[in-house]
């Protein structure tokens, strides 16, 4: 299964259903009218569901000296078992904050464990916090403001409680802003509507996320992006015969100095250059360095109360293409760098530290190179410590399967790109060292530094 079926199935869809359904049973339930319920109700509710061995499991793990209300809850399976987990929100009577906390339960080894208790801010009542379980997910919506919801899908695996997911509606000028990012195929979606139900604007494009060079990437947080859909085949979609054809994964860290990036390419027909106007395979890397400002995203700015598209740049847009060489005795190598931009000594300077290697792979090959940020102008990356910072990237390989059929070529990249636009570019983030892309969460890891902290360690 492909990364954009993995998508349909549990992407934004469910995200909406999930929302419908939480507002309908929320709005049209006697936990509205009543201001929450005592565990005893939710006790009886869950009688049809599980023993009461595994209910009592649950009230032992909540406050008892605590007062508190439940103003949430839903059965199904979110660990991808087959068997039923729980999740409800409870609001603590003293609790002055508008915060409600809400409990994730899977059945282990039968046992109702707890693999999560996250508190979630509501703006005017805790209904506004819902749960619904659905597609093996657990789904918690939230009320930001006005016009302004989210809806975040969870899921537990291997003792790991992770986000799956997360859709966000939000009102901005004339249009409403929808963005879907699910963190494990690192698919990103966005959309602007008018009010009239007009489309804007919309993208679909993969996330690269990078992270400071020598982290560990965790279980849960996904280290590499794919680039495996048709979707993504911007040239030739014809002649593409699958993700045996041409297809791409992509993986980045950097550090002070460069950025790196390890892309490995699954080609069942490589041709190489034999001469420098050869057709041949090779790869670009597009990037689109304007960081957004205070009033602004990598797609719109902020003109007083107007929303203004960024869908033409003058300045700050780089394109890199890469030769893998022959494995043999050509060296992969860059050809050339294109910019929108006059290039100042100490960029032209900068050029000559790219290092470009290659590997020959069963069914493909992988590249990996980097790039100094001083090409793009910038003395050290581009890092916030607490904010990760996005910049237009796309990737694109050019796959040529018949060195005397040029026209035949086909392209596969990381977004549904067009050079010209911007808006069309895919999402290179850079992490700040100590933060994720995502959320992950070992349920064993007190009882494991608990162990350790016993051994001495």
């Amino acid at each position: 299964m492909n990364s954009i079926t993995k998508y349909t199935e549990h992407g934004i869809k469910p995200l909406i259903s999930a929302l419908f359904l939480l507002l309908f049973v929320l709005f049209s339930s006697d936990i509205f009218a009543q201001g929450g319920m005592k565990f005893a109700e939710l006790e009886h509710r869950l009688e049809q569901y599980f023993a009461p061995e595994l209910i009592s499991d649950l009230a032992k793990k909540l406050p008892q000296e605590s007062n508190y209300s439940i103003w949430g809850w839903d059965v199904g399976d979110f660990s991808g078992d087959g068997i039923n987990d729980v999740a409800f929100s409870v609001k603590y009577s003293g609790d002055k904050r508008k915060i409600v906390q809400v409990f994730m339960f899977v059945d282990l080894d039968g046992f109702l464990t707890q693999v999560a208790q996250l508190p979630f801010e509501y703006v005017e009542m805790p209904l506004e916090i819902g749960v619904v379980i659905k597609q093996n997910a657990c789904f918690v919506t939230k009320k930001n403001r006005q016009f302004n919801w989210e809806i975040i899908g969870y899921r537990f695996d291997n003792g790991i409680i992770f986000m799956l997911d997360k859709f966000t509606t939000e009102k901005i000028d004339k249009y409403t802003h929808e963005t879907y990012k699910n963190y494990n195929s690192l698919i990103t979606s966005e959309r602007y509507i008018t009010t009239n139900g007009e489309t804007k604007f919309k993208a679909n494009y993969i996330t690269i996320p990078s992270y400071p060079r020598g982290n560990m990437v965790y279980k849960g947080f996904a280290p590499e992006a794919q680039s495996t859909s048709i979707d993504y085949v911007n040239k030739g979609a014809y002649f593409w015969e699958g993700s045996t054809d041409a297809s791409f994964s992509v993986k980045s860290s950097y550090d002070n100095d460069y950025i790196y990036f390890i892309v490995k390419i699954r080609d069942d027909k490589f041709v190489t250059r034999t001469c420098e106007t050869c057709p041949a395979d090779f790869l670009e890397v597009w990037f689109d360095s304007n960081l957004p400002g205070a009033n602004a995203t990598r797609f719109v700015k902020r003109s007083g109360e107007k929303v203004v598209f960024r869908e033409k740049e003058e300045s700050g847009i780089y394109c890199f293409r890469l030769f893998p060489g022959d494995f043999m005795e050509k060296k992969a190598y860059l050809k050339e760098v294109n910019s929108t931009d006059d290039l100042e000594e100490y960029q032209k300077t900068a050029l000559n530290k790219i290092k470009v290697t290659s590997t020959l792979l069963e069914g493909g090959f992988q590249m990996k190179f980097r790039i100094p940020f001083l090409v793009f102008g910038y003395e050290t990356a581009p890092v916030e410590e607490s904010r990760i910072t996005e910049i237009g990237c796309t990737i694109v390989y050019h796959d040529i399967d018949n060195e005397y059929r040029p026209e035949e070529e086909t392209q596969i990249s990381t977004s549904n790109f067009d050079s010209s636009n911007p808006m069309s570019y895919g999402s290179l983030l850079l992490i700040p060292q100590n933060s994720w892309y995502g959320l992950a969460e070992n349920i064993y890891s007190n009882d494991i530094l608990k162990y350790l902290f016993d051994l001495g360690f």
